[in-house]
């Protein structure tokens, strides 16, 4: 099933379905595209849909994923449980925590979550 453009407020969602092969490099560079190409502001990917690897810091997968979003002003939004990766990896549960801190991306529980993280965040700014 492909993507789905969501319209939340002023912000525009690239949302991926949860069934489907897992994503990986170039998976991910073409939602990059596919992002830009709809004027989407944000990618929501299920965590079931990341390929092992994103979460595998040493891969590399995942920094040069978010470098090419934040080059392109995009920004995303991890939905599921990521606790059992943490728990492996003090590096990537540090990384995980300072992208939830920051604007350019959050790792959330589920849509509702990211719905509530997004409302939240325009009724700040």
């Amino acid at each position: 099933m492909p993507p789905s453009l969501e319209q939340l407020g002023s912000a525009r969602l690239l949302r991926i379905e949860p069934q489907g092969p897992a994503l990986d490099a170039n998976a991910l560079r073409d939602l990059v595209g596919d992002a830009l190409g709809r004027q989407a502001e944000w990618i929501a990917i299920p965590v079931q849909r990341l390929s092992p690897d994103f979460f595998e810091l040493r891969s590399g997968m995942a920094g040069q994923w978010l470098q090419m979003l934040v080059n392109y002003r995009l920004r995303f939004a991890v939905l599921g449980d990521v606790s059992g990766y943490r728990a492996q990896s003090e590096s990537l549960d540090a990384w995980i925590t300072e992208c939830n801190r920051g604007q350019n991306g959050c790792f959330v529980a589920d849509w509702d979550a990211l719905l509530a993280r997004l409302s939240a965040s325009a009724s700040v700014g």
